[in-house]
């Protein structure tokens, strides 16, 4: 295997302390040396002058579960200085699966991660990290456990609580899952089936989880005018089962809810001070990215995507659906504030990158007749972007040291910018321009801190024998360069990215 010297570069090493000059030495897939002047015969030497070496960053909020099985280049990924992806957020993982919830299932993930060519062909968690492994993805992929895929699994898509046995079942295939290499949980409290769940059944769930020590990442129940009732649930979760828990992209949607960020996080911060951890990822942004089926009220949903589709042809339950679409466009700001991202079908392509309300007014129907009639053609997979987030609250939750860096990044035709630029652009509006945090502290919480929160020991700092996943950027000219109407573009000023010691990028001027 090659090994490289980089030479007269700025050491970042993830601790948040204070870069310094030195050379650092890679040889197999570690570390082998920090120091300076290192005088030694490599097979590819590299002048770092003037660049900045961090540790790889490491993304808590991937969609990549799917994409690591047939990319072999990732390059939305890796030429953000992405090393690692955490997969299996908001309660759907792929894994694990059974025959009879296989179709469901797929449909479930489409408009997250994206579809395959064929039917999963595995069926645990083991089984699915093995076929990551073999398929060899130039990110290292950690995953997460999806409740909502295991209580399909389980229970399927029924809108009840569980029986006792029903229960148990769950939480051993969450044991099983943990023993075969899973990082923690993920719930997805506004997406069927997870949104189903009570509290109890949630604290239930996190005590098996905490007896890993596994991580609990959750999208709340509300995030918008009930933001502060959900995280008030997600600290009595807390404190009843023990688990750590760290809130996926903490926000505040629609501008009547704007500033209420504030308030979660001092509750957050309350917390932490009594012994427990809490902590949260972001995206910087102010236009959230998910499944269009979001502004459809969760009941409509109970039985599943066939059941939703019959319940839309009659008439009585068409009108109630509809007045809960209404309420829930206008709660995220308006049918203009609501860009369709991806469409499945060649008929409605035309709809990619155009906003809700001009669609409506294309085909003649209301805002919410328009997302019924589109979710009615194309099923779940439709994807959008919801510009509801106030940039001031972004900045302010920034600053915040219990934050960490993440993408939400979902793949499509027309994505959201996050996908192919969330951590330049930190580096770039918020640590260059606005100097909201230091470059150090912004490498901390890009490198260290997920890899602490992750128990991914042997990764997120820079010290001999440590696994060589690096970054090397320019810290004066690393930039996002995308948009949201050209979101297909690559960021600028990441020179070479290595993942276990093999240069996967490389970029110099």
């Amino acid at each position: 295997m090659q090994n490289y010297l980089i030479k007269n570069v700025w050491i970042y090493d993830g601790t948040g302390t204070r870069h310094f000059l030195s050379d650092l030495f890679i040889e197999d897939i570690k570390i082998k040396k920090i120091q300076k002047k290192i005088k030694i015969n490599a097979d590819e030497e590299i002048d770092g002058k003037g660049m900045a070496l961090s540790p790889g960053f490491i993304n808590v909020h991937s969609h990549s579960d799917l994409i690591a099985l047939t990319d072999k280049k990732m390059e939305h990924v890796i030429r953000q200085g992405i090393t690692t992806e955490l997969v299996g957020q908001d309660g759907s993982s792929v894994a694990p699966v059974t025959d009879e919830i296989i179709h469901e299932l797929a449909d479930n993930m489409a408009p997250l991660a994206g579809v395959l060519g064929r039917d999963y062909w595995w069926r645990s968690m083991g089984d699915y990290l093995n076929e990551v492994k073999e398929a060899n993805p130039p990110a290292k992929i950690e995953s997460l456990i999806g409740h909502g895929t295991v209580r399909m699994c389980v229970m399927g898509n029924e809108n009840r609580k569980p029986t006792s046995d029903e229960l148990g079942r769950m939480k051993e295939i969450f044991r099983k899952s943990m023993k075969e290499g899973a990082k923690g949980l993920s719930l997805g409290l506004i997406y069927p089936p997870g949104s189903y769940a009570d509290t109890e059944e949630l604290i239930e769930i996190c005590k098996v989880i905490a007896e890993y020590d596994g991580i609990m990442m959750v999208h709340m129940r509300n995030e918008q005018d009930k933001i502060l009732e959900s995280l008030e649930e997600m600290i009595r979760i807390a404190e009843e089962s023990k688990v750590r828990i760290h809130i996926s992209h903490l926000k505040a949607l629609g501008p009547k809810n704007w500033g209420k960020v504030r308030e979660a996080l001092n509750k957050i911060e309350e917390l932490n001070q009594k012994g427990m951890e809490m902590n949260f990822g972001q995206y910087p942004y102010e236009a959230a990215c998910t499944g269009l089926k979001v502004i459809v009220p969760t009941w409509a949903y109970d039985g599943g995507e066939s059941a939703f589709q019959a319940r839309l042809r009659e008439e009585e339950f068409y009108q109630k659906i509809l007045e809960g679409v209404n309420h829930n466009i206008e709660a995220r700001g308006g049918a203009d504030k609501i860009l369709i991202a991806t469409v499945k079908t060649k008929e409605n392509n035309w709809m990619s990158g155009k906003d809700l309300k001009y669609i409506a007014e294309k085909i003649k129907l209301s805002p919410g007749e328009a997302a019924l009639e589109l979710l009615k053609k194309e099923g779940p997979s439709v994807v959008a972007v919801y510009f509801a987030i106030s940039l001031d609250d972004v900045a302010y939750i920034m600053n915040s040291p219990l934050q960490t860096i993440c993408t939400d990044g979902i793949m499509g035709s027309h994505p959201h910018p996050r996908t192919y630029g969330s951590f330049p652009r930190v580096l770039r509006k918020y640590v260059r321009e606005l100097k909201i945090m230091s470059l150090e502290e912004a490498i901390r919480k890009m490198t260290l801190e997920p890899a602490r929160r992750l128990r991914l020991w042997d990764r997120g700092i820079l010290r001999e024998g440590m696994c060589a996943d690096l970054v090397l950027f320019n810290p004066e000219t690393v930039s996002d360069k995308n948009s949201y109407l050209e979101p297909k573009i690559y960021p600028e000023g990441i020179h070479a990215v290595w993942v276990n010691g093999k240069l996967i990028f490389k970029q110099m001027e």
